[in-house]
């Protein structure tokens, strides 16, 4: 416990951290191989993972009933997850450890997971935190948080320059993304089985892998005209997938599946005029069956 804060010193901190800290009630801590597993009174139960002797810890992977691996059985996270900014342990609740990340794989597979509420001290989220979990329907953020945020339940960073994780539950059948965004995320949308039309800013520059994948509803896609990169699988198995609308005068770069052969066996791309044979001498755009420029 060398560095971690005595409860005393963390009530003199930041008061936004202890208020998310007070929303949910920590009943009882214990602390085994670097995890600290933390029952709440909501019926919660969540693992942390010691990050380092300053009394740092992230949200990590569910490690009850005998887990001993991320994709180990179904976990018992579920239900609307509200993360604390600090845990504590000891007896007397001697010791304050800090939340300040989410782990790799921390909800992995968590289907039964319906919302995530992302507290102030939250500085880090590493890639796949949120991988597989098809049931969430918002993400909300402390506004003072200094790394991430949400928009209508939508997470991003604060900067919005990332779309980082769209709600797979979220029942709406048209997105715009903003003209501030320019990167989304691996897996962003996938699983969403609402949204009929995508409308991507002009200053996307890249779409990564598995942004769209299985978006079953999906039928229109809009790239801006700044799109430069798609990922491998980006729109893999869209199979309602019927017109797509390219606003780049250069074809972006492709990964060598980035769409299912089907679609482009039936779906229509519209391309700026003047660029038909630019387009058709490029991977993934060339197996296009019906284009057309506009």
């Amino acid at each position: 416990l060398a560095g971690c804060r005595s409860s005393k010193e963390a009530s003199k901190t930041n008061q936004k951290e202890v208020w998310q800290t007070l929303l949910v009630k920590q009943l009882d801590a214990k602390v085994e191989d670097q995890i600290i597993t933390v029952n709440y009174n909501n019926g919660t139960t969540l693992c942390y993972k010691i990050l380092d002797n300053f009394g740092n810890v992230t949200l990590t992977w569910d490690r009850t009933n005998g887990r001993k691996n991320f994709d180990d059985g179904p976990s018992s996270y579920k239900g609307d997850i509200s993360i604390p900014s600090f845990i504590t342990t000891g007896e007397d609740n001697d010791f304050t450890f800090r939340v300040m990340e989410i782990d790799q794989n921390a909800f992995y597979g968590c289907t039964e997971v319906t919302s995530i509420d992302i507290p102030y001290s939250i500085l880090r989220i590493v890639n796949d935190a949120f991988k597989g979990c098809s049931g969430i329907r918002k993400f909300t953020v402390n506004e003072n948080n200094q790394s991430y945020k949400d928009v209508d339940g939508v997470l991003f960073s604060k900067d919005n320059r990332m779309l980082i994780k769209y709600p797979a539950k979220k029942e709406t059948a048209e997105f715009v993304i903003s003209e501030d965004v320019s990167v989304i995320c691996t897996e962003a949308f996938m699983d969403n089985s609402f949204l009929k039309k995508i409308t991507i800013g002009n200053f996307v520059t890249a779409i990564s892998d598995n942004s769209f994948k299985n978006c079953t509803s999906l039928e229109e896609v809009e790239l801006g005209g700044n799109t430069r990169i798609l990922g491998v699988d980006a729109f893999k198995n869209c199979p309602k997938l019927m017109l797509v609308n390219s606003h780049g005068m250069w074809p972006p770069h492709c990964s060598p599946t980035v769409f299912d052969d089907e679609v482009k066996q039936s779906a229509k791309l519209y391309v700026p005029r003047g660029q038909l044979m630019n387009y058709k001498r490029r991977l993934e755009w060339r197996d296009f069956k019906n284009v057309q420029e506009y």
